[in-house]
């Protein structure tokens, strides 16, 4: 009878498996953008499958010890949301995602966080404008909020003023994206299904990797509302509709992000 595996070795097999599948999914990402530039592939299939094995990424290399694999799909996926189109810049952006993702995969070790967050923020980012009409900054948000019509609305204008904006729909996921790549600021959403911005802030500000970041809660209360009065000291709101030109400005300029 074959000896049951160790634990030790049960976690190294499962490893070499995610190593195995990981190089078949990025041979056939590899394969579909090369058909893509030959013309043997439609943008929507092109980006249909780039938009799936992002997904697969993100969800599995967390669980096989490879977490910057996980937020380098997730930037990919980020990037590709919404894209109809693939133009030679894009086709250029998603190798280098591919790239990325092949580099930590064939690692011994996985980096460390000063180095994970050098690789994410070195990452292609997408803008729905000339990049020359606006003055980009080196600047990265995180926006956690469940609704993908706000999301697209205020990444959209976040991006207008020059910043990165990473998105995220579950704010405990968001916890572990910020511990590991602390962003330059969060705007959370007041109203989230299982955990609310308020306790999203109030958690970020209790751990020491993330209690200097600059916050905000998104909303659509007036500022005399008895629920904000709970906000930590600190802490700015920022309220969704005509309102956010200015109190976004007003976040900015209080933090010296731009």
């Amino acid at each position: 009878m074959a000896s049951s595996l160790s634990t030790d070795d049960l976690e190294d097999r499962l490893r070499m498996e995610f190593v195995d599948d990981a190089r078949d999914r990025l041979e056939l990402m590899n394969a579909t953008l090369t058909d893509r530039v030959k013309g043997e592939r439609s943008d929507t299939d092109t980006i249909g499958v780039l938009r799936l094995e992002a997904h697969n990424f993100k969800g599995m290399g967390t669980s096989f010890g490879y977490p910057t694999v996980s937020l380098v799909a997730h930037r990919l996926e980020d990037y590709l949301s919404g894209l109809k189109r693939l133009d030679e810049k894009q086709l250029v952006d998603a190798q280098i995602f591919i790239d990325r993702i092949s580099e930590l995969v064939d690692r011994a070790e996985q980096p460390l966080l000063a180095e994970t967050n050098r690789i994410i923020r070195a990452l292609p980012v997408r803008y729905e404008f000339q990049v020359t009409d606006v003055d980009v900054r080196n600047v990265e948000i995180m926006l956690v909020t469940p609704s993908k019509v706000v999301a697209k609305k205020l990444g959209t204008e976040l991006a207008a003023c020059g910043f990165r904006t990473m998105t995220v729909t579950d704010p405990i996921e968001s916890i572990s994206l910020a511990v590991r790549v602390p962003p330059d600021m969060v705007i959370a959403s007041m109203v989230m299904d299982g955990l609310s911005g308020l306790d999203l802030i109030r958690g970020l500000r209790a751990m020491s990797v993330t209690q200097h970041v600059p916050m905000a809660l998104l909303t659509s209360l007036n500022l005399d509302h008895p629920s904000l009065k709970e906000i930590p000291y600190g802490v700015s709101v920022i309220r969704v509709g005509e309102h956010f030109g200015d109190d976004f400005a007003a976040v900015v300029a209080k933090h010296n992000l731009g």
